[in-house]
């Protein structure tokens, strides 16, 4: 499995900032950075940069960062940045972080969002709904209550494991 790190800047981070004011100007910038999770001859956890050349092997875990900064002379109000997962990996359960934000996830590409998705699956008496599989998430999202200050910055982080 060939995972690219170019197809997953250009995909990866979404952004919903709404003002206040027509003549606000908050400007947040997003960098997505990913890194593979490994453990250091200490037993600390080391973090070594994604190549987007080198090939990634099964069972490897990519920890990826969204940085906002919000380089305007306004706060950035509902700040909402959005992870993919991408294609060949799935989701490590628990690995966001979300700080005081509300953490939300979707199953169908960020069509719904919700922070338990459910699935209906088929059973021997009919359909029933039961809470998704956390490797099935497409995709995840933070909303930030707060707004991001003017020169402010935040990150947010979450694991994948490559299948």
């Amino acid at each position: 499995m060939r995972l690219v790190c170019l197809r997953i800047l250009a995909c990866a981070a979404g952004l919903a900032v709404t003002t206040a004011a027509a003549f606000a100007r908050p400007d947040v910038v997003l960098q997505l950075s990913g890194a593979v999770v490994g453990k250091a001859a200490n037993g600390a956890i080391r973090l070594t940069p994604v190549d987007p050349t080198t090939k990634l092997k099964t069972g490897e875990v990519v920890r990826y960062t969204i940085s906002a900064y919000n380089k305007g002379s306004d706060p950035a109000l509902h700040l909402a940045p959005v992870g993919k997962i991408p294609d060949g990996t799935a989701y490590v359960s628990g690995s966001a972080s979300n700080g005081t934000a509300k953490l939300e996830f979707s199953v169908d590409g960020g069509k719904t969002w919700s922070a338990k998705p459910m699935v209906t699956v088929q059973s021997a008496t009919g359909p029933k709904l039961q809470p998704a599989d956390p490797s099935s998430f497409t995709t995840i999202r933070w909303t930030i209550d707060k707004p991001l200050a003017p020169k402010g910055s935040a990150r947010y982080s979450y694991e994948v494991r490559v299948k």
